[in-house]
């Protein structure tokens, strides 16, 4: 389940979103290292008997998510600091779906474009909220019928403030009726892992922003 070098991401609540590595794992104790705010990409603490959420993908587009507690914290003559929580009960591994991904309200420039058999104008839009799973957007009227496909094309920024060109085949899951416009919502179906890592980790630091600003919380539990 868990492998020496796989990457993780811990939600510490209340306080830092960080990216980490396994270091090592002995006798079902997993140690990690120093972890790094997926904002400021800048080293963070861990407190013993912490509590903290940690996610990881296993396979091709699966999320899984546990929860854990420091167990302890030591560092070596190079001051290089670890962290160890015990290895979790598979019982207690929970695979994220679709639906249960962190989504956040964000308003994203997007053009939607007909996919494969389909017959429509491409148009601009904007994103009502985005996630690692879909996206909600505005629109004068569905192009498509439900559970048909479209495309949506984007760019969001990755950790270091670089954009990222996103063209994903989405298929349409909802129509909500407005007075004036639909609100589309919408499923990716085509993402790759690392481009749904991509996604998830610049809606964890939009969730963080918005913390930050006015102590709103987007949460997925």
């Amino acid at each position: 389940m868990l492998k020496e070098g796989q990457e993780l991401r811990i939600e510490v609540e209340g306080r830092n979103e960080g990216k980490t590595k396994i270091a090592a794992i002995v006798d079902q104790i997993v140690w990690i290292e120093s972890p790094s705010d997926m904002t400021t990409l800048k080293t963070f603490f861990l407190h013993e008997e912490e509590e903290m959420r940690v996610y990881f993908f296993k396979g091709d587009n699966q999320l899984f998510a546990f929860d854990t507690k420091v167990a302890k914290r030591i560092s070596d003559a190079q001051m290089t600091i670890r962290y160890a929580f015990k290895m979790p009960d598979e019982k207690k591994v929970k695979r994220i779906q679709r639906r249960e991904y962190l989504r956040v309200p964000e308003m994203i420039d997007v053009t939607v474009v007909a996919a494969d058999g389909a017959d429509f104008e491409s148009f601009e839009t904007t994103s009502l909220d985005v996630s690692a799973g879909g996206m909600k957007i505005i629109a004068n009227r569905a192009p498509v019928e439900v559970d048909e496909s479209l495309i949506v094309v984007f760019r969001i920024e990755d950790e270091q403030g670089v954009p990222q060109l996103f063209r994903v085949k989405s298929r349409l899951v909802r129509i909500h009726e407005q007075e004036v416009k639909q609100e589309l919502s919408m499923a990716f179906e085509d993402l790759t892992p690392r481009d749904q890592e991509t996604i998830l980790r610049y809606c964890f630091r939009v969730q963080l922003e918005a913390r930050k600003r006015i102590g709103s919380v987007f949460s997925s539990r």
